[in-house]
C-alpha cells in the first residue's frame, strides 16, 4: 500500500478515538458463526440480529437452507436489501460445499488441522468472502484477522485511514499487519461498532458517489461512443473517396485503352489504302554532269626545285639592289635641288645690293 507508515499512524490514531464497542453474540456451533458472519457481512449488527432470529424461527436444520433458493433465503431472513439475493446465494453454496466435503453440514472436522490448513479449508468454500472468512477464523480458529468488508473499507478510505487506491485484499492484508493478534477482537468490535453507527450515512454517500461515478461512465461511455461513430464516419468518406478515385482511375485507363484501339484500327485502316492505291511509274533520273578532273600538279624532282629556289632568291637580291639605287637617286636629286635653290637666292641677293 502507498504511504503505509504514515497511513499506520492515522489508523492507529483513528481506532483510538472510537470508543463504542460491540461484542458478538455468543454461539457454540462453527456452522451458527458462520451463517451470522454472512448475514453481518455489507450489513449492520441490528439488521444481522433480526435476520438471525427469523432464520432460526423458520428453519428446521441447515439441510433445509441448503436446498432452499437464493430468494426464498431472503424472504425467511426478511432481507430487502440490494444484496439480499447475492448473501443468499453465498449462503447456499457454503452449505452445499460443507455437505459435498463432509456429507453432513457440519464444521467439526475442520479443527483437526492446523491453522494453517484451517485457514485454507475455509478460505476455499465456494461463495466465501474475506470477511466471512476472517470473522470466523477470529472467532473460532483464534486466529487474529480482522473481519473487513467493501463498507469499512470505504469508511477508512474515506477517513484517510488507508489509500483510496487499494483493493479489498490489500487493505484486509494491510489491516491484518497493523494490528496485534491479541488486539483483534478488540479492533474488531469497535470497528463493527463505528459501522453500525454510520451505516444508513455511508450507504447514502456510497449510493451518491455511485451515481455520479456512473454519470462520469456515462458520459465517458457516451463521448467514446460518438469518438468511434465519428471515426468510423471519417473511415468510411475515406473509403468512398478511395473508391471514387479507384473508379475514376479504372474509367480513364479504359478510355486511353479504347483510344489506342482505335487510333491502332486507324494506322491499319491507312496501311490498307496504301496498300490498295495503284503504283506510279518512277520518274527517270537526270544524269547528272561529269565532275571535271582536277589534274593535281605533278610534284616537281627535288634538283628542279632547288634551282627554282635559288633563283627566286636572286630576283629578290637584284630587286632590293634596285631599290636602294633608287633610293640614293632620290637623295642627290633633292641635294642638287637645294644647292640650285640656294644659288639662285645669293644671286637675287647681289643684284638687288647693286
Amino acid at each position: 500500500m502507498k504511504n503505509s507508515k504514515e497511513h499506520g499512524v492515522k489508523f492507529a490514531a483513528h481506532v483510538k478515538k472510537l470508543k463504542k464497542r460491540v461484542s458478538p453474540p455468543e454461539m457454540d456451533d462453527p456452522v451458527n458463526v458462520l451463517v451470522y458472519s454472512q448475514l453481518l457481512w455489507e450489513s449492520t449488527s441490528a439488521k444481522a440480529d433480526e435476520a438471525w432470529a427469523c432464520l432460526v424461527k423458520e428453519l428446521l436444520d441447515w439441510h433445509e437452507l441448503r436446498v432452499s433458493t437464493p430468494g426464498e433465503i431472503a424472504e425467511m431472513c426478511l432481507d430487502t436489501s440490494d444484496l439480499a439475493l447475492e448473501r443468499g446465494k453465498r449462503l447456499k453454496l457454503m452449505l452445499n460445499h460443507l455437505y459435498q466435503r463432509h456429507h453432513e453440514v457440519t464444521m467439526v472436522p475442520e479443527f483437526e488441522h492446523g491453522k494453517r490448513d484451517l485457514r485454507e479449508s475455509i478460505e476455499s468454500l465456494d461463495g466465501m468472502t474475506p470477511f466471512v472468512s476472517a470473522r470466523w477464523l477470529l472467532l473460532c480458529g483464534d486466529i487474529g484477522d480482522v473481519p473487513i468488508d467493501d463498507q469499512l473499507c470505504w469508511m477508512l478510505s474515506n477517513a484517510d485511514c488507508v489509500d483510496e487506491s487499494a483493493s479489498l485484499g490489500e487493505v484486509s492484508a494491510w489491516i491484518g499487519r497493523q494490528v496485534r493478534s491479541d488486539h483483534a477482537h478488540k479492533v474488531h468490535a469497535t470497528l463493527q461498532a463505528w459501522v453500525n453507527g454510520q451505516s444508513d450515512a455511508v450507504s447514502k454517500k456510497r449510493a451518491k458517489a455511485d451515481q455520479t461515478a456512473a454519470r462520469v461512465a456515462k458520459r465517458v461511455r457516451t463521448k467514446s461512443i460518438a469518438n468511434r461513430a465519428e471515426a468510423q464516419e471519417t473511415a468510411k468518406a475515406k473509403k468512398a473517396e478511395a473508391a471514387r478515385r479507384a473508379a475514376a482511375k479504372k474509367a480513364a485507363a479504359e478510355q486511353a485503352a479504347v483510344e489506342a484501339e482505335q487510333r491502332a484500327a486507324e494506322r491499319q485502316a491507312a496501311a490498307a489504302a496504301r496498300k490498295a492505291e495503284p503504283k506510279k511509274k518512277p520518274v527517270p533520273k537526270k544524269k547528272a554532269a561529269a565532275k571535271k578532273k582536277v589534274t593535281k600538279k605533278k610534284a616537281l624532282p627535288k634538283k628542279k626545285a632547288v634551282a627554282k629556289k635559288k633563283v627566286a632568291r636572286k630576283k629578290t637580291a637584284k630587286k632590293k639592289v634596285t631599290k636602294k639605287k633608287t633610293a640614293k637617286k632620290k637623295v642627290t636629286k633633292k641635294k642638287t635641288t637645294k644647292k640650285s635653290a640656294s644659288k639662285k637666292k645669293k644671286t637675287r641677293s647681289k643684284a638687288r645690293k647693286r
